[in-house]
């Protein structure tokens, strides 16, 4: 789990494969009904999903994804 101070660097895991999502434009509730698996392979719970949601929007506030 990211703890909102820099962007998740490992592809495996669920923080940043919401990341990646979230930056792709998909929406919250669609993160939750199909949610990623951690680098353990275990579902990701939608409270976490909740939590890295608040990381991520507090994160891209201050740093913007800059599209290319």
């Amino acid at each position: 789990m990211s703890h909102g101070k820099a962007e998740p660097t490992n592809p495996d895991a669920a923080d940043y494969k919401i990341y990646s999502r979230l930056d792709s434009g998909e929406s919250l509730e669609s993160i939750i009904a199909d949610p990623p698996t951690t680098k353990h392979g275990t579902v990701t719970s939608a409270s976490n999903i909740k939590q890295e949601y608040g990381f991520w929007k507090r994160w891209r506030k201050s740093n913007p994804k800059i599209s290319r």
